[in-house]
């Protein structure tokens, strides 16, 4: 019997939700490290800037793309209630909050004085530590949306958070790349080589976590289908491990062997394509870990139950299966 049939895998959240996870943890990434950047100082100036460009649009088109998936505006209002119970609540708090923040940094550094008195300075390190905060929750929030979903068993798992803050880490960190790529072409390479090299990095930490994230899916039997599942997906294993991690690990690990004092021509071209590709390599990942969510299957005296969702019934049923 096959799952995509009888309901088992879920249809509900697909490319729109998707693309709302990842806008969410691209905007999150970007704003933190281009707050650090801006602690630390000297030569990271305008990867500072491009982040806080980025933050605040990632996300406002991200909530669009989430209102559009509800239907109605009026349900992302309701979505906000009864924070103490709900984290679909609590996410929309913590990312309203840190949209506000986003966009308050950003138009105080870019708009005004502010920053050059000390006073204005102290109050622009307060709001930055309270982005990071906000930043660091909305990464989180994305990855503990999924795991708090009881019925997914693939999804349901302390390491989904983990997973998405790093890939929310690494996309942030590559669409500040590009942005610097493209507008400082004629730049001084030092600030975009040490990037590349921090890109590696994150890059190789990401490569660790989703691999213990499907080690420990496989070894559970209620999440085991889910993780063959995504194994056996071409989108997967060819978009998001090999076009999306590995090639952007090699351009960026030749990017940084460049040669200090030159710029070849290639040099710009390989770096966005590298970040660009792990640009699409995080949404490829939180739409495969959406569509290969998949209900529990029970083994029973030898024979297999599996829950099926039914659209047009109000609560899910049983399917029988006959034993293998």
């Amino acid at each position: 019997m096959d799952p995509k049939v009888n309901g088992q895998l879920q249809q509900d959240w697909g490319w729109l939700i998707a693309a709302y996870l990842f806008l969410g943890g691209v905007g999150a990434g970007a704003y933190t490290i281009a707050a650090i950047n801006g602690f630390i100082g000297e030569g990271l100036e305008r990867s500072m800037a491009v982040g806080l460009w980025i933050a605040f649009p990632a996300l406002l088109i991200g909530t669009i793309l989430l209102i559009a998936d509800l239907g109605t505006p009026s349900k992302a209002v309701l979505s906000a209630m009864k924070p103490k119970s709900s984290w679909i609540a609590r996410g929309t708090l913590i990312i309203s909050c840190f949209m506000i923040l986003s966009l308050l940094h950003l138009v105080l550094y870019r708009f005004t004085d502010v920053g050059e008195s000390e006073g204005g300075r102290l109050a622009m390190n307060i709001i930055a530590v309270a982005g990071i905060i906000f930043a660091i929750g909305t990464m989180a929030y994305t990855g503990i949306l999924l795991s708090a979903s009881k019925g997914i068993p693939f999804w349901r798992s302390g390491v989904v958070p983990v997973v998405f803050v790093i890939s929310a880490l690494v996309t942030g960190h590559f669409a500040i790349m590009i942005g610097m790529a493209q507008f400082n072409a004629g730049a001084d390479l030092a600030p975009l080589k040490t990037m590349a090299l921090e890109a590696a990095g994150l890059v190789v930490l990401e490569v660790l976590v989703i691999l213990f994230f499907l080690q420990a899916a496989h070894g559970h039997p209620d999440s085991r289908e889910s993780a063959e599942r995504i194994l056996r997906k071409r989108l997967f294993v060819v978009g998001y491990f090999i076009l999306g991690l590995g090639v952007p690990l090699v351009l960026m690990l030749i990017a940084y062997r460049v040669q200090a004092g030159t710029t070849p021509g290639w040099f710009f071209p390989v770096l966005m394509l590298g970040a660009f590709l792990g640009l699409m390599g995080g949404l490829i990942l939180r739409y495969a870990i959406l569509v290969c969510g998949a209900l529990p299957t029970l083994n029973i005296a030898g024979f297999e139950f599996r829950r099926i969702h039914r659209p047009k019934e109000p609560k899910a049923g049983i399917g029988l299966l006959p034993p293998r």
